[in-house]
């Protein structure tokens, strides 16, 4: 499973940056969003499963509240790092 993660992942990570370098007037700019949107619809589902990786995070009695906001904070400081660069 977390093979796949890490391709999926890295697929979406192709596309999302081949989105934000066209615009509309690429000709495959809606298929790429399209697929896009897809791929993750497909990721979530495949997550969601009862042995997926959300129920094995529940299971691991983890505080994932607090480790929300943990990644909350670090997104938010890559952001202002990337935005001052």
């Amino acid at each position: 499973m977390h093979h796949e993660a890490v391709i999926e992942h890295g697929g979406a990570k192709r596309l999302i940056a081949e989105i934000e370098a066209s615009d509309p007037s690429d000709d495959y700019f809606d298929s790429k969003v399209h697929v896009l949107s897809e791929m993750i619809k497909h990721h979530v589902k495949e997550e969601e499963k009862s042995d997926g990786m959300f129920a094995e995070a529940k299971k691991s009695k983890m505080d994932l509240a607090d480790l929300g906001r943990q990644l909350l904070e670090r997104k938010r400081a890559l952001d202002g790092e990337r935005q001052a660069a």
